[in-house]
């Protein structure tokens, strides 16, 4: 784009002809992008596309250049350089997004959105659809779409759009609440008691601090409601849970219906420092109480199920398949390593996603989708 960028500082209020103009800083077009790296080896491939492929192609659509600020998945101290960035760029894009849509907004991502919104500048935010942000950001303009591969053009035009609407002065400033709060409280205590005007400051400031009060309370209580699922609450223990879940008795349908339960206040207080122990102690018991699945009709012909798979032939395919995203067509690739059938392997790599082993996916790319059923044909590849 031609668009002439300028100072955030002289972009938001008319210029005058009083002084020279502001010194050159050298990051007259710099965006700075503000986002999580990762933990596993997986996440920091899947950030590193997403920066790749949607965002930085629309910052560059948007007349800027992209500088990328990963921030780290534990809290620690923010160096001068972005301190800096924040401070003089005249753009900032703040990605909330986690690896997946359940993960909360990485801490010094939302650190580094706090010292952008203090200073007043532009900036854009993203975050999953259906996220759950916290409730001092949720009544923000934030750009929320889905994060597959057919949701990326959508992504990178919305980008621009937020980006170029920040360029015009329209994005949220919470500091100006904050200086006209306290305009009015300096009002009411310099007028005179009898002022007429320092009672109607009073009642101002009582009217907004009221109106404040209720959407708070609001926002907070839509929060706290939102539904906590077994799944979301064991995320760190998955991979060792299903094994023991499964060795007590359970089987992969009902695991799918324990990790779809919602869970209560009082439970999540109680396991909130709850190890891994306690953690199987409570699976070995809920798979305890799943009634038991009916036995298989017989096969009219009483011939063996050619499509069934063996722990052995699960381990195998396990060390076979690379890193996710898997390339379409893998299971075809693992069957003919192994030499059994398109549906025996597709049923392998399907049980190993249930077992948290893996990540679903759909269209060669990864899904927040539950599997819970065996398909007919391959597992998302």
């Amino acid at each position: 784009m031609s668009a002439k960028l300028q100072n955030p500082q002289t972009e938001q209020t008319p210029q005058t002809k009083e002084g020279p103009p502001s010194p050159p800083t050298g990051h007259e077009k710099h965006c700075f992008v503000v986002m999580p790296s990762g933990r596993e080896p997986d996440e920091v491939k899947w950030f590193k596309g997403w920066y790749e492929v949607v965002i930085k192609p629309a910052v560059l659509e948007a007349g800027f250049d992209p500088v990328l600020a990963a921030a780290e998945e534990q809290p620690g101290a923010i160096n001068d350089e972005i301190r800096t960035h924040l401070a003089l760029d005249p753009m900032v894009v703040v990605d909330l997004g986690g690896a997946e849509v359940e993960d909360d907004p990485n801490p010094n991502v939302m650190y580094e959105l706090g010292i952008r919104h203090a200073l007043g500048l532009p900036l854009v935010m993203l975050a999953w659809k259906g996220q759950r942000l916290p409730f001092d950001v949720g009544n923000q303009r934030v750009i929320m779409e889905g994060r597959d591969l057919i949701d990326l053009e959508m992504n990178r035009k919305k980008i621009v759009a937020f980006t170029n609407a920040a360029r015009e002065g329209r994005y949220y400033r919470p500091m100006e609440a904050v200086s006209r709060m306290a305009t009015i409280q300096a009002a009411s205590t310099s007028l005179g008691e009898d002022s007429l005007l320092r009672a109607l400051a009073l009642e101002v400031r009582d009217m907004r601090t009221a109106v404040s009060a209720v959407v708070q309370f609001r926002e907070a209580r839509r929060y706290r409601e939102e539904k906590m699922t077994f799944k979301k609450l064991i995320k760190s223990y998955r991979k060792d849970l299903y094994p023991h879940f499964i060795a007590s008795g359970g089987n992969t349908t009902h695991w799918a219906k324990l990790l779809r339960s919602p869970m209560s206040e009082d439970f999540l207080q109680e396991s909130q420092e709850w190890k891994l122990e306690q953690w199987q102690q409570y699976v070995a018991a809920k798979a305890k109480e799943f009634p038991p699945l009916p036995p298989p009709p017989p096969s009219k012909d009483k011939a063996e199920d050619k499509s069934a798979v063996d722990e052995q032939t699960l381990t195998t395919v396990q060390g076979l398949l690379p890193a996710q995203p898997w390339p379409t067509g893998i299971h075809k690739e693992i069957a003919v390593r192994l030499g059994i059938s398109n549906r025996q392997a597709a049923i392998a790599i399907n049980e190993l996603v249930r077992r948290g082993i893996f990540q679903p996916q759909a269209g060669g790319e990864i899904s927040e989708d539950e599997i819970e059923k065996e398909p007919n044909g391959s597992p998302g590849t």
